[in-house]
This record gives C-alpha cells, structure tokens and sequence, in this order.
C-alpha cells in the first residue's frame, strides 16, 4: 500500500458541514515571521530554499517554497504573517510527487509539485484518486484535503508575489517556533495575536523602508469610490497607537508639526518592532499629548501602506 493511502481524505459532509478529514479549499498559504516577510515584499517572491530537517529531498538537495490549506486555530507555528495564493493557478500544468509523511504532532504529509520530472526518483501522485491526503474532485471542481494532517506543498520555483490573492495576519502559537524549535521562547513575536503581528510588521516594513502602496489593495478597502482603512489595518493602528501608550505619561513639547516628530515616531516603531517595548514607550513621552502621537503614527502608517486619507485611522 502506497504510504500516502494512510492519510487519505474522507468523504464531503453534508450541506455546510465538513468533516475534518475532508475540508474543502482554493487558497494555499506561505506564513512567516515578520523578517522573513519583509525579506519576501523586498525580493517580489518566496524563494526556494533547502528542507532541513530528515526529508528524502536533503540526499536530492532540492529547492523548495512552502504552501499549506491547513488554518490552525490554535496558533501558527511559522510566525503572523500569512501570504495566500490561488491553488488552482499554482498547480497549473504542473507534475505532482508524493514526498513523505514526516512524524510531527500532527503528522506533516508532503507532496511536490514541479516542472521537473522527478519519477525516477518519486513516486506520482494523483490528487483525483482520493488516496491521499490531498484530493481534487473533478466531478464538483473542487479539492480537498484532511485536515487532521498538515499538509504541506513543496514548489519546486519561485512563488510569485504577482500571483498574490491575500496578505493578511494571524496568531503565532504561544508554546511553539519553526525557527527556534528548541527554545520558542527566543522568538520575539512568539503569542503575538493578529493585530500584535500585523503591527510588529508594519513597523518593520517603516523601519525598513519598505514601500507596501503597490499592495494597497491588502490594507485599504473601496467604497463607493471612497477609501477607508481595512478592519484588519485599523486594528494593528489601534495595537500601535493606543495599546502601546497605555500608561505613557506625555510630558514632552513634540506636536505633529515638530520637525522632529517623524524621526522619533519611526524611532519608536524600530524599538517596537525589535522588542524593546520600554524603550518605545520612553521615546513616546516625547510628545506633548496622546492626540499628537496618535496622528503622527497615522500618517505615517497610512503612507507606507497607500491610504491616501489617514486622518480616518484616527476617527474610527
């Protein structure tokens, strides 16, 4: 029997039900830590890189970009920054391979899909036959997958950001890091809900002199020819602009017309970014009142994503 039978997907619920080993899907995520996703906005795409841990591709030293249907409730273990693509368009004329299935808690199941063919060295996999833990069915044109499993897509290329359906933010698991595995604790965002992620990142990307207008469209909504602050951008402004300030005595004479204000203001979100929460609340003392603070951070939080009105960050 096929190793990938093991974790095959169940049967579609009823109505609106799901079972679990059977949740239907069209977006495919990559989520990272806040560095690693300013490192992706700069580069224009998720790079390939080596698997290190005991996959078979480590003897092939295959390159490969990560994606996943999986949503875990409880906390991502790979960082808040959540990326998301249209599956149907990531897997068009590809060749697929069943990998390995990787004894995690849960199990990881890991499928490649390629240009290369690789079956001298893979065994095929075919998403239509529902033996395995991913199942496309052709008679609805929709695919599934089990979720009591993690599922992971390994691409062989470059994933595109021109391809970008989503970039949005979600919670990083309190207890567990991909990238400090052993000690989870070291990670700076480790618990960081969405909001605390979302603003960790755009003060980063402040910081980094990062240009976010280009994907405005991630940020900012339209209506009626009227732009406003997308629900999730007014939250991490609210993280930023009245979380952070909580117990902040202002006791400076920084108003927002200051010419210094801007460079204190971005000197703060790098102590917030970096996590040094003290010392970004000593720096906001410089200002004269919470009014002031709150509508430098605006302005420059509505610059760096394209909200052309940011006075509306403040009034809502």
């Amino acid at each position: 029997m096929s190793e990938s039978k093991k974790f095959k997907v169940g049967t579609p619920g009823k109505g609106n039900f799901c079972n679990p080993d059977c949740q239907p899907f069209d977006l495919v995520s990559h989520t990272s830590h806040v560095s690693s996703a300013i490192n992706i906005i700069e580069a224009g795409e998720i790079r390939p890189s080596l698997v290190f841990d005991e996959s078979k591709l480590n003897k092939e030293r295959i390159l490969v970009s990560w994606l996943s249907p999986n949503h875990w409730t409880n906390g991502f273990r790979y960082g808040n920054v959540r990326f998301e693509f249209q599956f149907s368009k990531i897997i068009k004329n590809k060749k697929f391979y069943w990998v390995e299935a990787i004894a995690y808690k849960p199990s990881a199941c890991r499928i490649l899909i390629t240009d290369i063919d690789r079956d001298s060295q893979l065994t095929p996999y075919d998403p239509k036959s529902q033996n395995g833990p991913w199942w496309f069915d052709e008679a609805n044109g929709k695919h599934y997958y089990n979720g009591t499993y993690c599922l992971e897509f390994m691409i062989e290329a470059p994933i595109s950001l021109s391809h970008l359906k989503t970039l949005n933010f979600v919670k990083h698991h309190k207890d567990m890091c991909s990238i400090h595995r052993n000690s989870p604790k070291k990670c700076l965002e480790i618990g960081f809900d969405e909001s605390k992620g979302g603003a960790a990142f755009l003060t980063r990307a402040v910081v980094a002199g990062i240009d976010l207008s280009q994907m405005n469209s991630h940020f900012v909504e339209e209506i009626k020819g009227n732009e406003k602050p997308s629900t999730e951008l007014q939250f991490i402004y609210d993280e930023f602009a009245f979380m952070l300030t909580r117990k902040v005595d202002f006791s400076g004479t920084l108003t927002e017309e200051s010419g210094e204000s801007f460079a204190v203001m971005r000197a703060i979100m790098s102590a917030y970014t970096f996590g040094a929460k003290d010392d970004a609340k000593l720096l906001c003392a410089m200002f004269e009142n919470d009014t002031s603070f709150a509508n430098v951070a605006a302005k420059i939080l509505a610059k760096v994503v394209g909200l052309k009105e940011w006075g509306k960050l403040v009034s809502s």
